[in-house]
């Protein structure tokens, strides 16, 4: 039996919704657990984050290609895809017996995750034909993205602390097979293939450019600039995104059309993705590793503090669209990233014996407010920036700016953090009462493993210094690290404020040449 379109676009929505939330319970499965990796696997802080970058960076990397994957052969069988991926990188995680295979695990949920995201907010707004339905799909999208990453911690906390960590990563495998059930019986299909083509020479640019690029900011920023493998890094990460805009240029059906980039609020709308959620997500790592490991809070523990940094936040969810009609992008997003910087300055001040969900409160609910606001906005902002033919592009574009900005934020946060507590260490040895020889002798520690090294090392009667010393350390590296990410919020807020456009009307700009075609929602 046919369904009405009315039905159609409910069960559409919903699936999309349902879509969106797993995977970002998926992505935040190893913030309230980090310290219990860290104990069990005994890996250092940047081993850690690239947990979490693990999955960021195919997510950010390969969301053009899936965007044009959907464009071509449907987005009900790319969202299908992205849930079957996520089910098997929850069963690599789940049974993990090292970090490494962590990794692994990771990238194939983020493939996954960069499958769902993009083409989960194409097919949620596939049917919206005005701006006010637009708006009230993305603020619905952007709702369930907060409410999942609130059920996230929640899930994995209580499944850590009631079973282990592992079932934490498993819990995965079964929420995304539901999706994938639920997408093939409600979902109704949607493309745009006109025009639309695989671009294999622009993924493999843009893929070796991300990666490379990164890791060259974190092998830099954590060990020495002047490493040959970090130079060489680097200059492949920059020849890679070089070539692909030399590619995207030349192409008949690039992935992404460069002459978007002309219009300010898009590329404002951009920039402001990339900074304001390498702000946020570095901040979350920081926390992650303050209430787990600095303060050892168990895993349930550590999730009611991430519950009340999203879930709270979402009682705002429901007015979002009438905020958006009367403020405009350009207000939200900027009063958003403000809220985010004021967050994350607070919770820089607040010192370890400060521990309390109280103490933290007032700094959470800054930070929730201020990034629903910035990814709500930020993403109607893109999409309503674009000629009509271009808002798929434009979805996966902002999808992946996000994405890649919340990658870069963890990994370069720890190497900054930890660079700092090294350096901070031997004062505080000293000044804990231990003779140079003492202070030599943990500070050897500490530059072949790293301050966490200091925390498991027995040392005899020296422990107790050394480890308080380290303690310390690390929260003056991570205090200094939630600094720059209020400061990364600034500068965000600052662009906002100059360039995002205040209206939601349609630039009446032309579309270029090749994307009349293009991958209309």
């Amino acid at each position: 039996m046919s369904r009405s379109p009315q039905a159609a676009r409910l069960g559409t929505l919903i699936a999309a919704c349902l879509a969106i939330s797993v995977s970002q319970i998926a992505n935040v499965v190893p913030a309230p657990i980090v310290g219990e990796v860290q104990h069990s696997m005994g890996a250092d802080g940047v081993a850690l984050a690239w947990v979490t970058s693990a999955f960021l960076l195919p997510t950010a990397i390969l969301e053009l290609s899936f965007g044009v994957l959907g464009d071509l052969f449907g987005r009900k069988r790319v969202l299908m895809l992205g849930a079957l991926l996520m089910a098997v990188g929850g069963l690599v995680n789940g049974s993990a017996t090292d970090v490494h295979q962590l990794w692994v695990g990771q990238a194939i949920t983020g493939i996954g995750a960069g499958a769902v995201i993009p083409t989960s907010l194409a097919i949620a707004i596939a049917s919206a034909a005005t701006h006010a339905r637009r708006s009230r799909g993305v603020a619905t999208w952007t709702l369930s993205l907060s409410t999942g990453t609130m059920l996230g911690v929640l899930i994995s906390g209580a499944l850590a602390e009631k079973i282990s960590w592992h079932a934490s990563f498993y819990a995965v495998t079964p929420l995304a097979l539901i999706v994938l059930v639920v997408t093939a019986v409600l979902a109704a299909d949607s493309n745009a293939p006109e025009g639309r083509s695989l671009d294999w020479g622009g993924q493999a640019a843009i893929g070796v450019g991300l990666f490379c690029l990164l890791y060259g900011v974190v092998e830099g920023t954590g060990k020495s600039w002047s490493s040959a493998h970090v130079i060489a890094a680097l200059v492949v990460g920059v020849a890679g995104l070089v070539a692909f805009v030399a590619i995207e240029q030349r192409v008949t059906a690039p992935m992404l059309h460069l002459d978007v980039f002309k219009i300010p609020a898009f590329s404002a709308a951009a920039g402001a993705a990339v900074i304001g959620m390498f702000s946020f997500m570095g901040s979350v790592y920081a926390l992650s590793i303050r209430l787990g490991t600095l303060q050892h809070k168990t895993a349930l523990g550590s999730a009611v503090f991430f519950i009340v940094l999203q879930g709270i936040p979402c009682l705002v969810g429901p007015v979002l669209p009438r905020m958006m009609t009367r403020f405009g992008a350009r207000r939200l997003v900027t009063g958003g990233l403000l809220l985010l910087a004021a967050g994350q300055f607070w919770l820089a001040g607040l010192s370890l014996r400060q521990s309390s969900l109280l103490d933290h409160l007032g700094p959470l609910l800054l930070e929730g407010i201020g990034f629903l606001f910035v990814v709500s906005a930020m993403t109607s902002a893109a999409v309503e920036a674009v000629p009509v033919s271009l808002t798929g592009m434009a979805s996966a574009a902002i999808n992946t700016a996000r994405d890649f900005g919340m990658c870069i934020g963890p990994a370069i946060i720890s190497a900054l953090a930890l660079r700092a507590a090294t350096a901070d260490l031997p004062s505080r040895l000293t000044s804990s009462g231990m003779t140079p020889q003492q202070v030599g002798t943990v500070t050897h520690i500490a530059n072949e493993g790293g301050p966490f090294a200091v925390l498991g090392v027995p040392l005899g009667p020296l422990t107790p210094r050394a480890v308080g010393s380290a303690l310390s350390a690390l929260s003056h590296g991570f205090s200094l690290g939630l600094v720059i990410c209020g400061c990364a919020a600034l500068v965000a807020a600052a662009a906002t404020a100059l360039f995002l456009r205040q209206s939601g009307d349609r630039t009446a700009a032309a579309a270029p040449a090749t994307a009349e075609a293009g991958a209309a929602i």
